[in-house]
């Protein structure tokens, strides 16, 4: 699978059957690791990161998606494209992710 930068260059490539890389850490991973939620107030939650897998909290989503956790970045594999996001805070009990599509940063709690 192929990775491109937030230019669309393309900057490496991952086999699929990879299922998890870690380099270069500046995050604590346990930190990072856990289920995660915008609303803490919501019945479910939106992902879960652990050491094995990627996982979209969903009805019809169970599968472990490959990912690349590089520094403060996190690059998601999905089956059809892949999204490389920067991890700007893991304080607290918090998680925050600045998303490279929106420039936006959004703020999850531990669910």
């Amino acid at each position: 699978m192929d990775v491109y930068d937030s230019g669309k260059r393309k900057i490496e490539s991952i086999e699929p059957s990879v299922k998890i890389i870690f380099k270069n850490l500046v995050i604590h991973t346990t930190k990072v690791f856990g289920t995660w939620t915008q609303d803490p107030t919501a019945p479910f939650a939106d992902f879960r990161l652990s050491a094995k897998s990627f996982n979209v909290v969903d009805f019809e989503s169970d599968s472990d998606i490959p990912y690349l956790l590089d520094k403060n970045e996190i690059t998601v594999f999905y089956k059809d494209k892949s999204h490389k996001e920067i991890i700007t805070s893991t304080e607290n009990d918090t998680l925050k992710i600045k998303w490279a599509n929106n420039n936006t940063e959004t703020e999850y709690v531990k669910f």
